[in-house]
């Protein structure tokens, strides 16, 4: 289901951020930003959310033309979270079921099931295929 958005108040988020094709990698690091900052954010209002999806989309494909960008691994995506969100480790506890599961996922001794990936997933509004081992 598509959320309806206040045109006004996206209007508003638009102006701010002046989303466009980057070019540079000033550019990039300053919508990198803002995309870090909305992906962390809790309780995203539907006008952050679809200007999370626009600042995203610019971003990657920046990122396509400009990187050749190895995949991580989920111990190591996980970990990349943790470290930049400050998120409480209790929160991954429960989702883990207890702190040996999770210590066992990010030293990459132990996969994340694809119940798990979905779970978090939407707690950081990422694809579950990013917590996956890919063949």
């Amino acid at each position: 289901m598509t959320q309806t958005i206040n045109l006004k108040v996206y209007g508003q988020l638009v102006a701010e951020v002046k989303p466009k094709i980057i070019e540079t990698e000033d550019e990039y690091e300053q919508f990198l930003a803002v995309a870090e900052r909305l992906t962390f954010q809790q309780n995203q209002t539907p006008e952050e959310s679809a200007l999370y999806d626009l600042v995203t989309m610019l971003v990657e494909t920046y990122e396509i033309q400009h990187y050749e960008i190895d995949r991580a691994s989920p111990s190591e995506v996980l970990q990349h979270i943790i470290e930049s969100s400050g998120i409480d480790r209790t929160e991954l506890v429960k989702i883990f079921g207890s702190s040996e599961s999770l210590a066992q996922v990010l030293a990459g001794t132990r996969s994340i099931d694809p119940d798990r990936a979905q779970v978090l997933a939407n707690r950081f509004k990422l694809s579950p295929k990013i917590f996956l081992q890919l063949e």
